[in-house]
């Protein structure tokens, strides 16, 4: 293999040794450009250490340089760790074709995810863009993909959960199309209108937007049993963490004989949505793809009660 690309050398340089030979002048750095000694063909004990302290300055990068959301500069950071483990944090283009090469088998939107963390990484971070030149993002078809389950299958996985929390937050899914996201970072006490059934979910990143939807009266029954449950005066609509939330669609498929997930109950509830005629411009506010100007209109007053018309006139049903 030509060490094309191994990062080395003392810090705030890169030298760059082609096809094994002799190295290229050193280039200066800047900023939050890692300590560049810390990469060689090997890596030993210390050496998994410094790259660790290296991965978090990247994580840091990600957080204060590019805004990242919190969960998205942890999965960063956790793919360039796992990727430096898996050059031996030699970094070149053989090494990145080679880890990508891991993840062709793998959902394209996984692949894409791995690719984005290493662009981030390399690219950004170590400034060294020549280096994932080339490497295109996999096709995502989500329609294809994603098998969308059936009404007697919504309710085999509904029945196959045992405790108001999990059947309430199984519906609240279903019913409002909610991102995964969105559903665990509700404040009970400012984003829902218990009257209203109207959830107003302040999730706002570049590139997804937040929405104003609904869920129906199999939810109301679930859901209010759960906080009538509650003894705390914590704002979290969902009080869970993420081992248990993931246990509850574990459990919710292994009962359908399907795969029933958040990312599935919102495609579900799209299509639902769609074959009871609701038209394509208040599902897109029910799911947060409306412009923000548009979805603004819908807040408050008569327009909020005339999308909750819409909603409650289509009828959607999960159980039944």
């Amino acid at each position: 293999m030509a060490n094309s690309g191994i990062i080395s050398g003392s810090p705030g340089e890169i030298r760059t040794p082609v096809g094994g030979s002799k190295a290229r002048a050193s280039c200066p750095t800047t900023a939050m450009g890692a300590d560049f000694g810390l990469f060689s063909e090997s890596v030993n004990k210390g050496r998994l250490k410094s790259l660790e302290n290296t991965v978090a300055k990247f994580s840091e990068y990600c957080s204060v340089d590019e805004r990242l959301e919190i969960r998205v500069c942890k999965d960063y950071k956790n793919i360039a760790l796992r990727f430096l483990r898996f050059s031996n944090g030699e970094i070149n283009r053989e090494t990145i074709r080679a880890y990508l090469s891991s993840y062709l088998s793998k959902a394209p939107k996984t692949y894409n995810n791995q690719l984005c963390a290493l662009r981030a990484f390399i690219e950004r971070f170590l400034r060294r863009p020549e280096l994932m030149e080339g490497f295109k993002k996999a096709h995502e078809n989500s329609n294809h993909e994603i098998v969308l389950p059936n009404r007697e299958q919504l309710k085999k996985g509904f029945e196959g959960l045992a405790t108001d929390k999990e059947r309430a937050i199984y519906l609240f899914y279903a019913t409002t199309g909610l991102r995964h996201t969105e559903g665990l970072r509700l404040d009970r006490f400012e984003d829902i209108d218990f009257g209203l059934r109207v959830v107003k979910s302040k999730h706002d990143t570049r590139t997804k937007k937040a929405g104003i939807t609904f869920y129906n009266e199999e939810c109301e029954t679930w859901l209010s049993k759960y906080l009538a449950s509650r003894q705390d005066s914590n704002e979290r609509l969902f009080r869970i963490g993420y081992r248990e939330f993931i246990r509850i669609w574990r459990k919710a498929s292994e009962a359908s004989g399907t795969k029933i997930t958040p990312q599935i109950m919102r495609k579900w509830h799209s299509t639902e949505l769609g074959e009871l005629l609701v038209p394509d411009r208040y599902v897109d506010i029910f799911q947060g793809r409306a412009p923000k100007s548009v979805i603004a209109k819908f807040y408050t007053g008569k327009e909020l009660e005339r999308l909750k018309r819409i909603y409650d006139k289509a009828g959607l049903k999960v159980l039944s």
